[in-house]
């Protein structure tokens, strides 16, 4: 089986190839985009298991474009990173239907943690149909 279909969307190009590459080299198929714009172009032409997703870009914030990725796509799981984690915004995230809520940076083997529980959920019959990430959304 491989490690899952990930999409990675961040505004910060560096970012974003440096952890598209890193998640390559442990076996996802990894594609990345710069805005959500970008992102929900490419979640309407390849189904994605998850999506890793910046929730601070300019034009369409990662809230909205995991609003639309839950109307759109509502197996994919969704994962948000920040590197400003504000009191309640992960309550609220988990609320809007994300998998998890991870602060940037977060170290590569938590993130593939999380990124596997979610594929795992996605993979699952009905798998993006309740919102909550590998604790069950406690």
């Amino acid at each position: 089986m491989n490690a899952g279909r990930v999409l990675v969307v961040d505004d910060e190009r560096d970012f974003s190839s440096t952890l598209s590459k890193v998640l390559s080299r442990r076996g996802y198929a990894v594609d990345s985009r710069l805005s959500g714009r970008a992102a929900l172009a490419a979640l309407a032409e390849t189904a994605f298991e998850a999506v890793v997703l910046d929730v601070r870009m300019p034009g369409m914030q990662g809230r909205e474009v995991l609003d639309a990725i839950r109307r759109a796509a509502p197996a994919t799981q969704v994962i948000l990173m920040t590197g400003d984690m504000s009191e309640g915004a992960e309550e609220a995230a988990r609320g809007g239907g994300a998998f998890a809520y991870l602060l940037k940076p977060t170290p590569i083997p938590n993130l593939v943690a999380v990124l596997d529980a979610a594929i795992a959920r996605a993979r699952q019959p009905g798998g993006g149909a309740s919102p909550g990430g590998p604790d069950g959304g406690r």
